[in-house]
C-alpha cells in the first residue's frame, strides 16, 4: 500500500478545463447499476472527446476534476474528465467547460495498477482527512492528474485534493 501522506501542498491559480461530465456519488458508484464513472471514461477514450477540444494546454495529461459537491464525499458530485485549456471562449457542442479556482492543494501520488489503486488512494484521501490534524478538505474542486509519458507510455497519476488554507 502507498502512504497515504500528500506528497506536498501547494498554490494554484485558477484555471479552465472542457471535457465531458457525469453527476454522481460515491454510493451510486458502489452498485454497477448506477455506476457511471466507468461509462464516462470509457466514452471519453472511444469517443476520442480530447480530439475535440481545441486549444489543449498538454495534450498528455488528462484531468479528472471532481466538482460541484453537495456536501462532502458522501454527497453527489460531479466529474468532468478533459484537458486544461487556455480558455472557455470555445466549447464545443456537447462538452463541458469549467473554471476550476485557485486554491490550496495537497497533493496524492496514486501508485499501482488501475483502477484498484486510484479507488484504494481515494479510501485513503477520505481517512487522511478524517484527522483534523491534517488539514480540512475545501470541497471547491479535487483533480486527478493521468499525465502519460510520450516516450514510455506510461502513465502517472496523482489526486490532487483542495484544502483550507
Amino acid at each position: 500500500m502507498s502512504s497515504n501522506r500528500p506528497t506536498l501542498s501547494m498554490h494554484w491559480p485558477a484555471f479552465h478545463v472542457v471535457g465531458i461530465a457525469t453527476r454522481t456519488s460515491n454510493d451510486a458508484e458502489r452498485d454497477p447499476a448506477t455506476a457511471s464513472i466507468g461509462q464516462l471514461w470509457q466514452r471519453f477514450y472511444q469517443g476520442n472527446v480530447g480530439d475535440q477540444i481545441p486549444d489543449r494546454i498538454d495534450p498528455a495529461t488528462v484531468l479528472g476534476v471532481y466538482t460541484d459537491y453537495e456536501s462532502d464525499h458522501t454527497g453527489a458530485y460531479t466529474l468532468l474528465l478533459g484537458y486544461e485549456v487556455g480558455s472557455l471562449d470555445e466549447i464545443p457542442s456537447g462538452l463541458n467547460g469549467i473554471t476550476v479556482p485557485a486554491a490550496e492543494y495537497a497533493i496524492f501520488p496514486v501508485v499501482g495498477p488501475m483502477p484498484d489503486a486510484l479507488i484504494e488512494k481515494w479510501a485513503q484521501i477520505w481517512t487522511h482527512f478524517d484527522d483534523p490534524a491534517n488539514g480540512e478538505r475545501s470541497y471547491t474542486s479535487d483533480i486527478e492528474f493521468h499525465r502519460t509519458d510520450p516516450n514510455s507510455g506510461e502513465t502517472r497519476t496523482e489526486i490532487a485534493i483542495a484544502i483550507r488554507s
